[in-house]
C-alpha cells in the first residue's frame, strides 16, 4: 500500500523539477556566450586626394612699398600765391595744373622787354643800312675808311643789343610760365604746405610732393642664404614673379589681396649687420592697392617643379615616431602610414615618399581614429 504522505509527494516533485532548471541555466548561459557586441560606428570624417602638382619654390622676405618717382614741387620764381587747383592727397596726371602763381608782374615785364626788343631791332635795322650805304660810298671813295668802320661798329653793336633783348624776352617769358605750376609726373599729391595768399620764395618752399603710384616699387630683404638660388634664377633674364601682401601687422581683419609683379633688382651689397639682401620688384598697381611707405610681405616665385604630391598640412600627424598620414583604403578602413615630408607652400605641404597621386588621406578626425578602424567621408 503507498504511502499518502504529503511531504513525501512535494520532495519526489522537486526533484522532478531540478534538470529542468539546470538545463535552462544552462542554455541561458550559452545564450549570453554566443552574442558579440555590435561592432563601433564609423568615424565621420572629412579626406581628400593626394594631388601631384606643380609645386612651386620661393623665397620670402618682408619689405615696404617705395613711390618709383617722388617729386618735390617748389616755385622757381618769387611771388604771391594766387590759387591752387587740386585737393589734398588727389590723384593727378602729368601736366595737371597744380598752382597759379600771381602772374601780372611777370606779364608787364614781357610787355617791358618786348618793346625794348622792337626799338632796338628798329635801331639795328637802320644801323644796317647806314653801314650798306656807307660801303657803297667807299667803293667810289666818297667816304673814309674810318668813316665805314664806325658804321660797321654801329651796325655790329645794335645787332648784339637785338640779340640781347630776344634773350631777355624769352626770360620774361620763362618766368611767367613759371607762375603756372603743372604735375610733372602722374601720382598722388600730399598735404598743401603752403596755402593760396601766402608769398612763395623762389626754389625754397616745397608747396606739395607728389608720389608716382602706378607703376610701384617694392624693396624687400631676404636672407642671403637664399641668395645662391634667387641669382641663380634671376642671372638666366627669367622674369620671375613675386607677389606682395599685407604685412601682419598692417593688415586689417577680414582684409585680403595680393599684387603680382616682376622681379627688376637684385641689389649688389649684402648688408654684413643684418645677413640680408635687399630686391627689388616693380608692380603696374592698377587697383592703387600698394601705397608708399606700406609695409608686406613678399614672395619670389624661382622656379616650379612638376609631378609633386602634395597635400594639405593638417593631413600630416607629428609623433614622436615621426611623420604620418591616415590613409583610407578601399573598404573605408585607415591605414596609418609614415610619409616624409619636403617643403611647406602655404597651406599644402609635398610628400617625398610614402604616399602616391590619388590616395585618400583623413583631414579632420584624427584624434578619433586606430589603425583599422572604418570611417565614413562626409565631406570629401
Amino acid at each position: 500500500m503507498k504511502s499518502s504522505n504529503p511531504f513525501s509527494m512535494r520532495l519526489r516533485g522537486a526533484r522532478a523539477l531540478i534538470p529542468v532548471a539546470v538545463l535552462a541555466v544552462l542554455f541561458s548561459g550559452c545564450s549570453k556566450e554566443d552574442q558579440k557586441p555590435p561592432p563601433p560606428p564609423p568615424v565621420e570624417i572629412k579626406a581628400v586626394a593626394a594631388q601631384a602638382k606643380d609645386a612651386p619654390l620661393y623665397v620670402t622676405g618682408i619689405g615696404h612699398v617705395v613711390s618709383m618717382r617722388t617729386v618735390s614741387v617748389r616755385a622757381q620764381i618769387t611771388g604771391y600765391l594766387k590759387s591752387i587747383h587740386f585737393a589734398e592727397g588727389a590723384l593727378v596726371k602729368e601736366g595737371d595744373r597744380l598752382f597759379t602763381i600771381d602772374p601780372a608782374p611777370f606779364e608787364s615785364r614781357v610787355k617791358s622787354a618786348d618793346a625794348t626788343l622792337k626799338k632796338d631791332r628798329a635801331t639795328a635795322e637802320q644801323a644796317g643800312r647806314d653801314f650798306k650805304r656807307y660801303d657803297e660810298l667807299l667803293s667810289r671813295k666818297a667816304v673814309s675808311v674810318d668813316d665805314m668802320e664806325q658804321r660797321r661798329t654801329a651796325f655790329e653793336q645794335a645787332s648784339q643789343q637785338v640779340a640781347a633783348d630776344e634773350a631777355s624776352l624769352r626770360d620774361a617769358k620763362i618766368n611767367l610760365s613759371y607762375c603756372f605750376i603743372d604735375s610733372p609726373v602722374t601720382g598722388a599729391t600730399g598735404y598743401q604746405n603752403v596755402k593760396a595768399g601766402n608769398l612763395v620764395a623762389a626754389n625754397q618752399d616745397v608747396l606739395t610732393t607728389i608720389n608716382q603710384v602706378q607703376p610701384i616699387l617694392v624693396q624687400f630683404a631676404i636672407p642671403e642664404k637664399d641668395l645662391p638660388q634667387v641669382r641663380r634664377y634671376f642671372g638666366k633674364g627669367l622674369s620671375l614673379p613675386v607677389t606682395v601682401k599685407p604685412s601682419s601687422s598692417s593688415k586689417t581683419a577680414g582684409e585680403k589681396f595680393a599684387e603680382t609683379g616682376a622681379l627688376t633688382v637684385v641689389n649688389n651689397t649684402v648688408d654684413t649687420k643684418t645677413g640680408m639682401i635687399l630686391l627689388q620688384a616693380e608692380f603696374a598697381n592698377d587697383d592703387l592697392m600698394l601705397w608708399p611707405g606700406q609695409f608686406v610681405d613678399a614672395r619670389v616665385t624661382l622656379t616650379a617643379e612638376p609631378d609633386t604630391v602634395m597635400v594639405p598640412s593638417q593631413a600630416i600627424a607629428s609623433r614622436q615616431e615621426g611623420q604620418l598620414a591616415f590613409v583610407i583604403k578601399p573598404d573605408n578602413t585607415v591605414e596609418l602610414r609614415p610619409v616624409q615630408i619636403g617643403r611647406e607652400i602655404g597651406d599644402e605641404v609635398t610628400i617625398a615618399s610614402g604616399l602616391k597621386a590619388g590616395e585618400m588621406v583623413a583631414v579632420t578626425g584624427q584624434l578619433k581614429l586606430l589603425p583599422g578602424a572604418t570611417v565614413k567621408i562626409v565631406d570629401k
